[in-house]
């Protein structure tokens, strides 16, 4: 009875889809930064990560930029290769983005351009 009961336990697991079983952990909260009525949030899929502007007061989104898109290899699991904006810093009229590679870009307020930047 104790090695059917171990079989049928095998069975189950191997029955469960492997896209269930995620191995990358939640990314951390970043948390957003306000200049005057303008609050700048990150957001993202993993695949692609952009900075939100959203109006304090009305809680109106004014504009989205994209920072960064990864391409997605088939051979290797999403979720390993997944990316996301691990922090937000005002400096002048900029937003300075550092995602979870350390690799920082620099979103001009004024324009929304964003260009790959230095890391202070």
């Amino acid at each position: 009875m104790r090695k059917v009961s171990s079989i049928l336990v095998v069975v189950a697991l191997l029955a469960i889809p492997l896209n269930l079983c995620a191995k990358r952990v939640a990314p951390q909260p970043v948390n957003p930064v306000v200049s005057g009525n303008i609050k700048y949030s990150a957001h993202g899929d993993g695949r692609t990560g952009y900075v939100v502007a959203t109006e304090v007061a009305t809680g109106k989104e004014l504009w989205r930029a994209k920072i960064f898109h990864i391409q997605v290899k088939p051979w290797i699991e999403d979720d390993n290769q997944w990316i996301f904006i691990s922090d937000l810093t005002l400096l002048d009229n900029a937003l300075l983005v550092r995602d979870e590679r350390l690799r920082c870009y620099r979103v001009d307020l004024a324009t929304k351009h964003v260009k790959k930047s230095y890391c202070p």
